[in-house]
């Protein structure tokens, strides 16, 4: 399964499981139907509580645009008419989906937050009716007759939409599949004649999206190297602890990398180690690869037959020689193609020596693959 539907489809079960719950609400037992209602507002808590401990300033504000609909107006209930509060929602999602993360407590976040209140109090001194303007008022747009207002609507809110959509596709970010799926359960909120108790529900699943995303995100953050999207050190090491009696550890180096960063900058560097990554990621025979550190990386195969391993690692070594890297040559200040080499030691695993030795073994027959020569396999 391609990452882009992966992406999409914890977001996708969850909106699945609100609605097909939302359609049998009624057989819920009475003891957890009188909970339903206040479930949003535990669930929206929950999201900040981990925004604010993972340090993520954007899911907070997102968190804000989306309790837009839990606000106490009542002419919210008004199902006749397409609502100004699904118009802001769309268009600050949109925005939001656009913006990097800079954290929680800082000037970035404290102005958006500022941007997306000063939306709110706009909207409910239109509820209020404190303020009139000519042709905006809540309902910006009513769903019985054709009008400019109408079409004006559809045109933002569908734009709006697609937008998102083909930042999915090509982003294939949980983020922007989390992004989409909401606010597809947001639309349905406005668009159907649901009870309270079905709003409610279609509103925990979009907090409880979210909640997931914070989760699977932080987890990333742990074992995800985020130069080259490759399980990282504390990955390996609980990848070592479950493997079985026979298995084989190859340690791979970069031939000539501080040469490299010295000549072209560590941002030119940087393109290496994700071109190399791309390849190692590739690598045949069930070999999973890791970023170890720096310019070295580690490949582990289980229970495979030393040829097939050799083999697959030289299908590596030689995939990475004929990629050709753009690097930018600030002296001639022209970009040109250069090609990259990897050294390799490959070290079997036996009953004399546990998988941090193999490593050790795996080290040493990579320094003599540089001795050797580089751009080469060694192994036992």
């Amino acid at each position: 399964m391609s990452s882009r539907f992966v992406s999409l489809f914890i977001p996708l079960m969850v909106a699945l499981a609100s609605l097909y719950l939302s359609v049998y609400v009624e057989k819920i037992p009475p003891v957890w139907q009188a909970l339903l209602e206040w479930l949003p507002y535990i669930f929206v808590s929950v999201v900040m509580l981990l925004a604010w401990h993972f340090n993520k300033g954007l899911i907070l504000l997102v968190s804000l645009i989306l309790i837009l609909p839990l606000l106490p107006f009542d002419s919210l209930g008004n199902r006749g008419n397409a609502s100004i509060y699904l118009l802001v929602s769309t268009i600050n999602l949109t925005l939001v989906s656009q913006l990097q993360e800079r954290g929680f407590f800082n000037r970035f976040a404290f102005n958006r937050i500022v941007f997306v209140v000063m939306q709110l109090l706009w909207c409910f001194a239109l509820a209020k009716e404190w303020i009139h303007l000519p042709g905006i008022n809540l309902y910006l747009v009513s769903l019985h007759q054709l009008s400019f207002a109408l079409i004006l609507f559809a045109l933002i809110y569908v734009s709006c939409f697609i937008f998102l959509a083909c930042k999915w596709w090509f982003k294939s970010d949980t983020f922007s599949g989390a992004i989409l799926v909401s606010l597809l359960l947001l639309s349905l909120m406005h668009f159907l004649a649901l009870t309270n108790k079905q709003i409610a529900l279609l509103h925990t699943g979009i907090f409880l999206i979210w909640s997931i995303y914070l989760l699977i995100d932080s987890h990333k953050m742990a074992y995800v190297d985020e130069l080259t999207q490759l399980p990282g050190r504390r990955a390996l090491n609980e990848r070592l602890l479950g493997l079985s009696k026979n298995y084989v550890i190859a340690m791979l180096d970069v031939d000539h990398f501080k040469k490299f960063n010295d000549t072209y900058g560590h941002d030119m560097g940087d393109l290496v180690l994700k071109s190399v990554a791309y390849n190692m990621d590739k690598v045949a025979s069930g070999g999973k690869a890791f970023r170890y550190g720096g310019e070295e990386f580690a490949v582990v195969f289980a229970n495979r037959k030393k040829d097939e391993v050799l083999s697959a690692l030289e299908q590596v070594r030689e995939s990475i020689e004929a990629e050709k890297v753009a690097v930018y040559e600030c002296k001639k200040e022209a970009y040109k193609d250069v090609s990259v080499t990897i050294s390799i030691g490959a070290a079997l695993s036996n009953s004399e020596r546990d998988a941090q030795e193999v490593i050790k073994q795996a080290d040493q027959l990579l320094y003599k693959a540089k001795k050797k020569g580089r751009n080469c396999v060694v192994m036992e």
